[in-house]
């Protein structure tokens, strides 16, 4: 189940927001409740900046927020995985957990037992589209799975590294079609998790991932 991130800023100044933003999180986890899942996959959706460069949040908030969602969904003996974010151009709003190091930082700070991680591969991409050098992107796509066994799901898609395309693309095509590793898709085919295709594509494309993803 993936919970809602939308209209949301969990790490708002606006205490009404912020308090609103939770609600409607902790709503969504009472729905879900109905499903047969333990797992439920969610954006730390904060929101430091917004165009053109107002400064309507802060990190420090949205780890409390993101604490008392943990809490209730502890109550419901539920795990809540959270998912690396895309990196926008500058003049949209600046999110938190794009990059590797945030997103493991978020974990650690929130700090609760029922908390784990969500990767997103073409999230990954947009995020090491900052270095100039396609070597350097090709190494530092490895850094979202510095800590492996954090990883609960995995939004598997491929991107393109090469020319930069991925800068702020959050392309998702499917698995083989774009230029990551192939070592990179081997080690998310290792994960011990479940993997969840995230692409609205024919289903000869499809077919066509499975067979790229049996062939790692």
């Amino acid at each position: 189940v993936h919970l809602p991130y939308a209209n949301l800023n969990l790490a708002s100044y606006n205490e009404e927001t912020r308090r609103a933003s939770i609600a409607r999180v902790k709503e969504a986890i009472d729905v879900a409740c109905q499903y047969p899942t333990d797992y439920f996959v969610m954006h730390p959706t904060g929101y430091e900046v917004s165009p053109p460069d107002l400064i309507i949040g802060c990190y420090d908030l949205l780890i409390p927020s993101l604490m008392e969602i943990a809490d209730y969904a502890a109550e419901k003996n539920k795990i809540i995985c959270l998912e690396n974010q895309v990196m926008r151009e500058p003049g949209r709003s600046r999110s938190y957990g794009y990059c590797a190091s945030e997103w493991f930082r978020i974990h650690r700070d929130v700090n609760k037992p029922n908390v784990m991680l969500t990767l997103d591969s073409s999230h990954a991409a947009t995020s090491v589209a900052v270095w100039d050098d396609l070597k350097d992107r090709q190494k530092h796509i490895f850094d979202f799975l510095e800590h492996p066994e954090l990883i609960k799901r995995v939004h598997w898609s491929d991107s393109i590294l090469e020319n930069n395309t991925s800068r702020f693309n959050d392309m998702h095509l499917v698995p083989g079609r774009g230029d990551l590793p192939r070592e990179f898709h081997q080690a998310i085919k290792a994960l011990d998790c479940v993997k969840t295709l995230e692409q609205r594509v024919p289903d000869e494309e499809h077919i066509f991932s499975f067979e790229f993803i049996d062939s790692l």
